[in-house]
């Protein structure tokens, strides 16, 4: 009698290799099965096996059920650590994923190429979305890591680079590929990508030009990445060197030349190049080019063309593109967006965006960006809420691009304070306080502007030269001495008092408090004096009661060849009215209209009436509103005589002109 045979008992290295064949076919319910036959059976201690369930859970999307394995793991290897790091980035946890990172440092544990690449590609994700303060911390911790590897092998080398390219990054990585190539090693399409991306940064016309030289010496001149990479450099270079210009054109004839098989990386950036210089002869050409190959459909390229048609002004065509897609993806309702709004069809791009929501296609980035423009400019703060909410759900609150619109429009619709509770968001260092002061200006808020300024200094933020005078005006409008004196403190410091805007609002904001000294020591401490400059002096000194110095300056700026402005013959004729001085305010009436082709105002008129009017010469005041003034400045010029004549108990002009106006 035969004996039965017992049943055969799969042994850890055969169940390590079913739950690879399950990971690879994201077979989750297989691998639910085989963990409790694993458990059953207790295989789970065995580091093969705990890690293949590692990988199979995260393939499949239950992160949660990885962690429990790998918290399990008593003593995890290389394997264990890049398998959960491997799961978090496929899952989108960067966050969770460079705390690991962080946390196998820390323990000591050994890196190899693949982990430094799974880290740096964490880092690199946060830093695009978040653009956090601390990236160049992390890119130093990253650099420490790749500087402690036993051997760099070439995987090593692309990754560290392209972290750095990709992070703006780009003269670290120049200085890491000359490196690479003083170790004798052979780049790879990954590695002159990237340093074709960091020179283009750079803007080192040099150096692209001797790296374009080396990869036509070892064979990479046929390859389609590298070749796009190529275009791309140049045409960041076209705006610095005009040889340049010309590149990506012949770049791009050469390669079909050659017969190569162009592909749509090609395509779109020499599409790109057209649309930079606006050249749509040549853009038709390549439009030709792409549906001769059949190309016509592929989304980066149809979104390149869309791009390519609305800068050069034909929104129709990139209409007639667009309407083809099928099913349009978000580069491609970006691009139309985008067009739409660069011509100023600002309503269609939003009503795009919409139609882009009711097909459910997530925004990005640039979709937001464009979006938010159109809103500023039709002031449509309705819809602009409406994205702000949106925005605010697809995690975009805090992409720095976005964030800065999203404050623009409200400023742009006067709601300061919704713009100023965003500023928490952004990063001090990024954060542009000079909109705030023009919007705050704009309103003529005074108190705003001087609040934003504490904010300025408490934070250790930077006023701009150009709009410093701003926060000087505000001292003086509010009559705030002590607030006036830090002001002029804080921008003499950053060496902002040498400006000449900012000159002449000290000397009006001295003016304005009553204190001419030092008005006059901010004059003579200007390097160059414009003539607005000798304007606010004169007008200084004419409204602290200094006629005399007013009319003595005057004259030292005809003599300086600085021409007087309306302003400035304003504030003289007024010196005159305070002097009294009748036949040089008519000299200087008639040098103002002969001599400088200044047409008069009402301001000039009425301080000529109280020229006039101020040594009781009544009856010619009267004569000369009747005779020179034109009607719509003379109620201004009445009045001056009223006031006039008040002054000097003359109540019979008081009651025979209270009718005119």
């Amino acid at each position: 009698m035969l004996r039965r045979q017992p049943p055969l008992r799969p042994d850890p290295f055969v169940f390590s290799v079913v739950l690879r064949a399950c990971s690879l076919a994201g077979s989750f319910n297989h691998g639910r099965e085989l963990h409790c036959m694993i458990l059953k059976l207790f295989y789970i201690e065995d580091l093969f096996v705990a890690n293949g369930l590692v990988s199979i859970y995260a393939n499949c999307g239950s992160i949660t059920y990885s962690e429990l394995v790998f918290l399990r793991i008593r003593r995890p290897d290389l394997v264990s650590w890049t398998s959960m790091l491997s799961g978090y980035m496929k899952n989108g946890l960067d966050d969770d994923a460079l705390e690991l990172f962080n946390d196998m440092a820390w323990r000591g544990s050994r890196f190899d190429a693949f982990a430094l690449s799974v880290g740096l590609k964490a880092s690199s994700n946060l830093e695009l979305r978040d653009r956090v303060l601390w990236k160049n911390r992390r890119m130093v911790a990253m650099k420490q890591v790749f500087d402690k590897l036993d051997e760099k092998d070439l995987v090593s080398w692309n990754t560290i680079i392209e972290c750095y390219a990709y992070n703006w990054c780009h003269g670290q990585a120049l200085s890491l590929f000359r490196i690479l190539m003083d170790e004798d090693l052979i780049c790879d399409r990954f590695t002159l990508v990237s340093i074709l991306q960091a020179v283009a940064g750079l803007g080192a016309v040099g150096h692209g030009k001797e790296i374009h030289g080396y990869l036509i010496r070892t064979g990479f001149a046929s390859d389609t990445h590298v070749i796009s990479a190529l275009l791309d450099m140049y045409i960041e270079f076209g705006s610095l060197n005009d040889e340049c210009n010309v590149v990506p054109l012949k770049l791009f004839t050469h390669f079909l030349s050659t017969g190569a098989k162009v592909d749509e990386f090609i395509f779109a950036s020499s599409l790109k190049h057209c649309a930079v210089r606006l050249d749509l002869e040549t853009g038709r050409l390549i439009h030709a080019c792409v549906a001769k190959l059949g190309m016509d459909s592929d989304a980066h390229v149809v979104s390149s063309l869309i791009d390519m048609y609305s800068k050069c002004g034909i929104l129709d065509s990139s209409y007639c593109l667009f309407s083809r897609i099928e099913h349009p993806d978000v580069v491609t309702w970006s691009s139309i967006i985008s067009g739409s709004c660069s011509n100023g069809q600002f309503e269609k791009g939003l009503q795009l965006f919409r139609s882009m929501q009711l097909d459910y296609i997530r925004a990005n980035e640039f979709t937001y960006t464009s979006a938010l423009k159109a809103c500023i400019a039709s002031r449509d703060i309705r819809r602009g809420t409406e994205i702000h909410c949106n925005l605010i759900r697809n995690g975009y609150l805090s992409n720095l691009s976005v964030l800065k619109n999203l404050i623009n429009l409200y400023l742009e619709v006067s709601q300061i304070d919704r713009a100023l509770s965003l500023c928490s968001l952004i990063p001090q260092n990024e954060n542009s306080w000079n909109q705030f002061i023009q919007a705050f200006a704009k309103l003529n808020n005074h108190k705003g502007i001087l609040e934003l300024f504490h904010r300025i200094q408490r934070s250790n933020g930077q006023l701009d030269h150009s709009l410093a005078h701003l926060v000087l005006d505000s001292c003086g409008n509010l009559l705030l001495l002590n607030m006036g004196l830090q002001a002029h403190a804080y921008i003499t410091k950053r060496g902002f008092a040498s400006n000449h805007k900012v000159g002449n609002a000290l000397i009006k904001m001295y003016s304005d408090f009553g204190i001419l000294s030092h008005a006059v020591d901010a004059f003579n401490q200007m390097p160059e004096k414009s003539s607005s400059s000798w304007a606010a002096i004169i007008a200084a000194n004419v409204d602290n009661g200094c006629p005399s110095k007013a009319l003595e300056l005057f004259i030292q700026m005809v003599r300086k060849d600085k021409s007087p402005n309306s302003n400035t013959f304003v504030s003289v004729l007024k010196a005159c009215a305070q002097k009294g001085l009748i036949d040089e305010a008519f000299h200087l009436f008639v040098l103002m209209r002969k001599v400088y082709q200044i047409d008069p105002s009402a301001e000039h008129y009425y301080s000529m009436v109280e020229v006039l009017g101020r040594v009781g010469m009544f009856r010619e005041a009267e004569h000369f509103i009747e005779r020179v003034i034109p009607c719509e400045s003379g109620t201004a010029a009445w009045k001056a005589l009223l006031s006039s004549g008040l002054v000097h108990g003359n109540t019979k002009v008081a009651k025979t002109r209270h009718g005119r106006f």
